[in-house]
């Protein structure tokens, strides 16, 4: 019967299993799992190599040490733009929202070299100013030069690290391309045009569109980084000529430095660092689609259930936690073969553990259930002689140091073999399991072990037990299988 109720339990685990992961992954409780798992095989991709048409112009230490503090007058933008001509498309990372105060004209001599170069990309984002979410671009007439306009709007996960970024974003609808995106498709000559500057409303959102990751990897930078002086004074133009080129801030303290997967000591990666690792990834068809979430959830769901059906069936007692152990190593494996080949993102570290820990559990379960079928008795299902005499030798030794005293009760069925003669070995085997459910319903308090001796033979050990309680519970017991009526008409 116990057996029975363990396996009829035993077969509802798979559906069991589905279910929980549908519910971890829909509601993300273990989101931070996929992250992890995500990190580690970012860290682990294989090397991208440098791409030698992306370039980064950094605004870095070195130029600031050069060139004075920053802001730095409009001329220099301007004069590093002309020199930019040759460039395939030019992305200008630097958000110039505001009028110049000492030279008003530096403005319109920044916008007439950007409508010179042709192929400048500027930024837009969005800024939250006096409770009112607004949509900041660069000034009117530096944007109406600009060959296109795109968001640097990047999702920061729940930890706070960027590895997402939507293709389109835009406040009140999602009305840019990325950054990236504009960058290439201005080097591709697929400019884009730019929608006119959306007026602030009370309560507008910030909508977003065409969920990416980041690809980024470990090793060698897939880009060429320069530093802004040397870029203005000591690189040739031709140094540029037909390459994809960004420019913006490194310099620790004037730019925002966010955690990405490979960010080095944790120090964060520049706005324009991500913004070449995501051109890079456009360039190359390498952008990482994350799975949709109720594909994901089913696809869960559906290796869970099955994986955990096959794996209790087909692999045996002994390799059982070696099985489960493999099939999550098997789904972080897929994982990352997606990852890599497929460049889609599918999570797996939700399956993988909880395959892990079905397996630990059936485990433990089987290796429990071992145990206990080496101690029990299987036809009444009381405890067997050995456990009886592990017992029994234990309960002595402490009998003799408390200086307690503890009884044993010996049960023999009387003319046992007559009544299997007359009624044959089946119905002796439902009377030896009646007996025992009688000593279980009679000796079920704590000290009192009831057991199996061998054949028609029972014991109960009564601890600790005096002679007055040995014989209470002896004719207790006698009461009550008296009680019971079990017939043996060839007793004599």
């Amino acid at each position: 019967m116990r057996s029975t109720q363990i396996s009829r339990y035993s077969r509802g685990i798979p559906l069991l299993l589905a279910l929980l992961g549908l519910l971890l992954i829909a509601s993300q409780l273990l989101g931070r799992l996929d992250f992890w798992l995500y990190d580690s095989l970012t860290r682990a991709n294989p090397l991208h190599p440098p791409d030698q048409n992306l370039i980064v112009i950094a605004i870095d230490e070195k130029s600031l040490s050069e060139l004075g503090r920053w802001p730095w007058p409009r001329a220099y933008h301007a004069q590093l733009l002309d020199k930019l001509g040759g460039a395939s498309a030019v992305g200008f990372d630097i958000a110039i929202a505001e009028p110049s105060r000492d030279h008003p004209e530096a403005d319109k001599h920044l916008a007439e070299a950007i409508r010179r170069n042709g192929k400048v990309v500027g930024p837009v984002f969005p800024e939250l100013q006096a409770g009112q979410l607004l949509e900041t671009r660069p000034l009117p007439p530096i944007a109406s030069a600009m060959a296109a306009l795109g968001h640097t709007d990047y999702e920061r996960d729940e930890d706070g690290t960027i590895r997402r970024v939507y293709l389109r974003a835009g406040l009140g609808a999602p009305r840019y391309p990325s950054f990236a995106a504009a960058v290439c498709a201005v080097a591709n000559g697929q400019k884009e045009a730019i929608p006119p500057a959306q007026p602030p409303r009370p309560g507008q959102a910030w909508q977003r569109r065409d969920l990416v990751m980041v690809p980024f990897s470990s090793g060698p930078k897939p880009f060429h980084t320069v530093s802004y002086s040397d870029a203005l004074s000591r690189l040739p133009p031709s140094f540029f000529e037909d390459s994809i080129v960004l420019i913006g801030v490194t310099a620790n303290g004037l730019g925002n430095q966010q955690p990405t997967p490979v960010s080095a000591n944790n120090t964060g990666m520049s706005g324009v660092g991500i913004d070449a690792y995501m051109v890079h990834g456009l360039l190359t068809h390498q952008q990482i689609r994350p799975m949709p979430l109720p594909l994901e959830c089913l696809l869960g769901a559906l290796l869970l259930g099955l994986g955990d059906w096959l794996l209790s069936r087909r692999v045996r007692a002994r390799s059982l936690l070696a099985g489960y152990a493999l099939a999550s190593g098997a789904v972080l494996l897929s994982s990352a073969a997606l990852l890599y080949f497929a460049s889609i993102w599918a999570g797996g570290s939700v399956v993988a553990i909880l395959l892990l820990l079905s397996g630990t559990l059936r485990y433990v379960s089987g290796q429990a259930q071992l145990f206990s079928l080496a101690f029990t008795d299987g036809l009444t299902r009381l405890y067997n002689r050995r456990h009886f005499d592990e017992v029994f030798g234990h309960a002595v030794e402490q009998s003799r140091q408390k200086r307690k005293p503890l009884a044993l009760l010996i049960l023999d069925i009387d003319h046992f073999k007559k009544y299997n003669d007359h009624y044959g070995h089946y119905a002796g085997d439902e009377a030896l399991q009646k007996v025992a459910r009688a000593l279980k319903d009679c000796f079920r308090q704590k000290g009192q072990l009831a057991t199996r001796l061998g054949g028609e033979e029972f014991g109960v050990l009564l601890t600790p037990g005096d002679a007055p309680q040995a014989l209470s519970a002896a004719e207790r017991f006698l009461g009550h299988l008296a009680a019971m009526e079990l017939p043996h008409s060839a007793s004599p």
